[in-house]
């Protein structure tokens, strides 16, 4: 797992979504301290996502 900076990450925002869509997990920091993190979506196309999987991605625990 590698993590980034969110500066970075605005500037390579293609290139981080490449690199998780091959599997790679991303960690997001600012002001050194982690802040977030990239993750491939594995679901089939026609699954619906639970409102709580949403907020929770959205919201924090």
């Amino acid at each position: 797992m590698q993590t980034v900076t969110t500066d970075y990450a605005t500037a390579h925002l293609d290139e981080l979504i490449e690199r998780v869509r091959r599997g790679e997990v991303i960690t997001l920091s600012q002001d050194g301290h982690p802040v977030a993190r990239l993750v491939r979506i594995e679901r089939d196309s026609d699954q619906e996502v639970p409102a709580a999987e949403v907020e929770e991605a959205f919201y924090g625990d």
